[in-house]
């Protein structure tokens, strides 16, 4: 009987990690501060829509602490406290009394972070990248990244691609770039990306930015890599910010060659 009862956690063990490594479900979500259009408080709805589609990692932009405008709530550890996630916080100015940037969370543990600032000749709002090593398994790790750029200095945008792009062109790990880029994929800055990364929405023509028409949030991945896009989803949720969350699936397959 107890041989039976050890073959039986054996398998589940065996089985959970090969699930762990064998897909992955990412999403981005510019969530507005945590405010939709009226300025109501939209945290706890964006935890329902997090526990609801389950993603592993989750690039979020425009996200206030402690700020006066979020009456002093720390957004992202609601979040993690909502989701049980891992939480990382990217702070790119200081506003209102707090911060204000990016964030992830993450399902599984974040090993390592970085946090580079982006370049800013034109001196408008600071930006940044934020990067998560998430591991995924012992043999599996991720880099997984987020940004939100510059949508008043074409400069700054173009400037603040190439840094990126150059940044995470030659990591060892798996690469997934998220976030709010302001430019939309006709951009010659956006397609000059596309010699080197792919990217998931590429075939949609859903926008990301309520009401507007123009899909400016994306999940990129690199080519030359061993992640292939499974499935993409613009998730039709818009009256929790003035964005739409993108999620898309990747599986693993052996890098190209």
């Amino acid at each position: 009987m107890r041989i039976c009862l050890l073959i039986v956690v054996l398998v589940f063990e065996l089985f959970r990690e090969t699930n762990a490594q064998s897909t992955i479900t990412v999403l981005t979500f510019n969530i507005h501060h945590g405010a939709n259009a009226q300025e109501h408080n939209t945290i706890v709805q964006i935890g329902r829509l997090i526990r609801e589609y389950k993603p592993d990692i989750i690039a979020l932009q425009e996200v206030d602490s402690v700020t006066t405008r979020s009456r002093g709530q720390d957004h992202l550890g609601q979040l993690s406290r909502l989701t049980s996630m891992y939480p990382l916080y990217g702070s790119a100015i200081d506003f209102q009394g707090g911060k204000y940037g990016t964030a992830i969370l993450s399902k599984y543990p974040i090993i390592a972070n970085q946090k580079m600032m982006l370049p800013n000749p034109d001196k408008t709002e600071q930006r940044i990248l934020q990067c998560a090593y998430v591991e995924l398994s012992e043999k599996t790790t991720v880099r997984f990244c987020n940004s939100h750029l510059d949508h008043q200095s074409p400069l700054n945008r173009s400037l603040q691609l190439a840094f990126i792009d150059k940044t995470l062109e030659n990591s060892i790990q798996p690469v997934i770039w998220c976030g709010d880029l302001n430019t939309d994929p006709d951009d010659p800055e956006i397609e000059k990306l596309l010699d080197r990364w792919s990217d998931a929405g590429r075939d949609s023509h859903t926008s990301t930015l309520v009401g507007t028409g123009a899909r400016i949030d994306y999940i990129l991945s690199l080519k030359q890599s061993e992640l292939e896009l499974v499935r993409y989803r613009v998730l039709d949720v818009p009256k929790l910010s003035d964005h739409l969350p993108v999620l898309a699936t990747y599986r693993f397959r052996k890098p190209k060659k």
